[in-house]
Formats: C-alpha cells, structure tokens, sequence
C-alpha cells in the first residue's frame, strides 16, 4: 500500500472517533430552521430533573404531518443534545400493540387536553379515515402539560397551516417549559370603574369554556382592579399613592370597553402607573355603535362619537382613535328577513361591512400567522409622529372606506350597497403598538391636591397596545349560557384568532425573556410545483433513478482507468 494511502487512512479513522464522540453541526439553512435561539437555550438550561416529552404523532401519516413529525423530532432532539434530562418518545395511539383499548386511549388523551383531527387518507381506489392527535404531553416533576401544535387557520392551504405549526414548534414547547419550570405567573387585571365590559362578557378569555389551556388564566394570575374604589385617610381624603402602589401590583392592565368619561384622577393614576413600568391593553370604543340599536331603532341608527376623555393621553402616547366607524367589503355576513313562507320569515345572509374580518399580514410576533379576527363596528387608529416606535399589528381590508361620526347605519347599506369605486382606502390600521420612553399627560400640569405624591414625568422603555375595537374580546352570553371569544352565532362559526390575538397581545406586554419573539421565526415554505413537475414527469423520473446509476458505472470505469496507468 502507498505511503500516502496509509495517512490518508489514518487521518479518516481520526476523524471518525472525533465526529463519534463530539457532537459537531453547522446550520446551514437560510432560516436558520435548525438553530436554537438564545432565550431557548436559557430556558432549556433550567432544568435540573427529568423532562418527559410524549409526542402522539406516529404511524401511517399523510406527507405533511410526516414533516411535521419530523420537525418536531428535529427540534426535541436539539432540546436533548443541550440538556440531556430531556427525554422523549413518539408514540401511535392507533397502535394496537401499544393499547388494545383505542377507544380509551382516544378518550384518555382528549380529558389530557390534546385534540384530535380527523383525516381522510386516500390509498388507491380507497379512502381510510384515521384520528390523530398532533400533539405533546410533557411530563416535569409532579406537573403535566398538553401542548397541541397543529395550526387550522382557515383561509389558507393545509400545506401552509403544517408550515405555520413548524414555524411555531420551538416557541411552544419552550413556553410550555417555561411555564413548568416557573411557578410563578405575571399579575394581569381587567381595570374597572369606568363602564367597562362586565365578568361575563370576558368570561371565555379569562378562563376557557371549552376547559382547555387557551384562555389567560393559563399564562398570568388574572384580578379585576376598580379605580373608583379608594382607601379614605385620617383626614377624609383618598389616598392616591395607596392606589397607585396597589395598580403597580399588576404587570399588565386590560382596559375593555370603557363607557363613561375618565376624570382627571382616573388618568392620574393610569399615566402614573405608566411611568412605573406597567403596561396597558387597550380596547376603545371611540363610536357608540351596536347592531342590538338596528333592531330597537326600526333598522337603523345614529352612531355618535364617544365621550371618554382620553384623547389628550392618547396623543401624549403616540396615537389616535378616531370617532369614525369603517366600512370593509372583507367582513361577516347577518342574516335579513327577505320574505315569508307559510307566515315563516325567510332569511338570507349579505355581507355587513360595519363587522370587518381581520387578517393579519404583519410579521410581528402579536399577529403572524394569525387566524381571521372578528370585530364590530371598528374605528381608524392615527400614528402620531414623536420619538415612539409604533407597529401596525392589524389593519382592515384593500377595499375600504371611512365614515365620520355622526353617521347613519341603516340596513338599506344592504338592499343599495354603495358604488364599490367608494371602498378606496387600504389597509387602514385598526391596532398599534407602541414603544419606548413615554412622556407623562400630567408634566407641567396640576397634580391632585392635598397629596404628598412624587410624579414621574419619563418612563422607562415600555410598551402598550391600542385596539379600536372592545368587541373583539367581548364573548355573547344570553340566559348565563357563555358562548366561546369570536363566536358568529348567525353561522355558529367560532373564529379563534380573537382569543389567539389578545394572548398574544398580553404575552408580548408581559414577555420579560424574549420567548414571544420566538414566533416570528420564518421558515420558507418550499413547495413542488406541481405542474411543472407533471410537465417534466419523464425528466425528473431520469434524473433520479438513471443519472445516479450513470454517474456510478462512469465513476468505476474513471477509478478502474486511472488506477490501471498508475500501477502499470
């Protein structure tokens, strides 16, 4: 054997041993798909004991659930090489050697918390229905959590929804991990005192009727705060710096439909706990509108501008809510009696442009990849221009248009639509965020009297949301019966990203960790064309089975060539 051949060899088995016992990888792909993020692996090094992961997506797949169990394996075996107590297994519920009972085990993990799909396989001439449960249960100590990563946004292709739930795969768990490492949640209240919504109609987004985790009981600790109820001192008067500390208990603050004025100690109070750190979700009304006023007011009636008081703090704050009502030709659709049979009213649905469907194309982590929003009577939202950052998260449709309060909303909108060359304004914003130092309302105004109280004049970095939309956390309920966030009682279609926007919005504001920033983690969707594929059928079937066994047979007959002239 040559001498060259020879440390050729050896410097190949040394190479082998080194690759065998260190774990070497370079992520090479543009979206950097296989890379743990930095607030992961902080989370990740957490844990001092065994986590379990059971992940219930196994078996005879369809291919997009097969990348998606892949996906997931990728990422959890990612999770094990930085932390070893992390174990996990994939598991096929349909398996009859693992649980002769399908039934129960079905049953099992749906009291668990996982859901499950129902899937039409076709093979051949047939086609098979199977139930899966694309989901997780993760086991840490004494606690167990479900985690269910299947995306269903509609409107848009099961192949993106697969790509969708990949994109999210890592904030999930790694939220999910967090949450059972961490026993303590971030404090959160609806504020009240001002006519805001009542218990009942935040009932689904504070804690799930379905019973599930999707509500916001499950992330933070969740209070009501009453601004009107004060502590009286010594000498008959309130107490405001009491209030105050008790608000900067809370992380976050809901403001959901105010419909009496703030006075000036409301806004005192809301803009001092501002400047301490505290972050506000706010859900504005600016139109006193409601389809119940068609119904009392012979079809129709007059929407009039809001009276809150707010809009000197708004501007301070980097927006405006207008007193407008929009019009968009993406909305829901209400049913109009058009007739009647046998004494029977006849209904049929027509599109209501006062209750605009939302879907955002926003890259945020707030609201990418969000589901269809449902809203009633929506206002336009201004950016102010100051040293704030703001962010559009949600904007109405291409086809749109705005109308001044007082306006008219009559159901003849229906029976004489107007011209559609009207709806000319686009992507009018309806949510913003807004960040950075905010200025206090009350620098160089008169504070409150008889109150030994130091006003803060700057905050430090912090950040709000405004919303021109109460309704879009308003769950109906009639006769205490609940109905689900974002339910369309006229279709009895329930629209999941109302519920999956306000978390978002209260995890963004409550996120110290950076974890929410993990769903804007953007994995390119690469596709097949399938027409070109059908096109060039007969070159692609060439390509991979005859070129490999080409290059084979040319490659031997080089080697055979080249080694022949050097030993002859």
């Amino acid at each position: 054997m040559n001498f060259n051949n020879k440390y050729f060899i050896l410097i190949l088995l040394i190479i082998n041993i080194f690759f065998n016992y260190y774990d070497f990888k370079l992520d090479l792909t543009s979206d950097n798909k296989n890379t743990l993020s930095p607030s992961s692996i902080e989370v990740l090094n957490k844990l001092n004991d065994q986590l379990t992961i059971k992940v219930y997506l196994k078996g005879n797949l369809p291919s997009g659930f097969e990348l998606l169990a892949y996906s997931t394996k990728n990422l959890l075996n990612s999770f094990n090489k930085e932390n070893p107590n992390i174990k996990f297994e994939f598991i096929n519920p349909d398996n009859k050697d693992y649980n002769n009972d399908n039934l129960s085990l079905f049953q099992q993990l749906q009291d668990q918390g996982l859901y499950p799909t129902d899937l039409k396989i076709k093979n051949n001439s047939e086609t098979i229905s199977k139930i899966i449960f694309p989901g997780a249960i993760i086991y840490y100590k004494e606690k167990r959590i479900s985690l269910n990563f299947l995306e269903n946004s509609i409107g848009v292709s099961p192949q993106i929804n697969i790509n969708n739930s990949i994109e999210k795969l890592e904030f999930n768990f790694i939220s999910m991990i967090y949450k059972l490492i961490n026993t303590k949640k971030p404090n959160i209240a609806f504020l009240k005192g001002n006519g805001e919504l009542s218990h009942l109609q935040t009932k689904d987004i504070t804690n799930s009727i379905n019973e599930d985790n999707n509500d916001l009981s499950f992330y933070f600790n969740v209070d009501t705060f009453n601004l009107k109820q004060f502590q009286i001192d010594s000498s008959n008067n309130i107490n405001l710096n009491l209030q105050l500390d008790k608000l900067k208990y809370f992380d976050a603050l809901i403001v959901a439909k105010p419909t009496i004025a703030f006075n000036n100690i409301d806004k005192f109070l809301i803009d001092q706990y501002i400047m301490n750190g505290g972050k506000i979700l706010w859900l504005i009304d600016m139109v006193d509108a409601s389809i119940n006023k068609i119904r009392e007011n012979n079809e129709f009636f007059i929407a009039n501008k809001m009276k809150l008081n707010l809009e000197d703090q708004f501007f301070k704050y980097g927006v405006r809510i207008n007193s407008n009502l929009i019009e968009d030709k993406r909305s829901t659709e209400i049913p109009i009696v058009t007739g009647y049979s046998n004494n029977k009213p006849i209904q049929e649905f027509y599109k209501w442009p006062y209750f605009p469907l939302l879907f955002s194309k926003s890259d945020h982590p707030i609201s990418k990849n969000l589901d269809a929003i449902k809203c009633d009577f929506i206002s336009s939202i201004d950016t102010i221009n100051n040293n704030l950052n703001k962010t559009i998260l949600l904007t109405s449709s291409a086809n749109s248009r705005v109308l001044p309060s007082p306006v008219k909303v009559s159901l003849s909108i229906i029976q004489n639509p107007p011209p559609i060359e009207t709806y000319n304004i686009k992507n009018i914003p309806v949510s913003v965020l807004v960040e950075g130092k905010f200025e206090s309302v009350f620098n160089n105004r008169i504070v409150p009297k008889n109150q030994n109280i130091k006003i803060i004049k700057n905050s430090s970095d912090n950040k709000m949301i405004f919303i021109s939309d109460g309704d879009i956390i308003a769950n109906k309920f009639s006769n205490n019966s609940i109905y689900p966030l974002g339910y369309d009682n006229f279709i009895n279609f329930t629209y999941e990203g109302n519920k999956k926007f306000i978390i978002n919005c209260m995890q963004y504001l409550c996120d110290n960790n950076g974890l929410v920033n993990l769903k804007s983690k953007d994995l390119k969707l690469r596709l097949l064309d399938k027409n070109k594929m059908y096109k060039n059928y007969m070159l692609i079937l060439f390509l991979n089975l005859i070129s490999p066994i080409l290059i084979m047979f040319f490659s031997l007959q080089a080697f055979k060539y080249f080694n022949k002239r050097y030993y002859v």
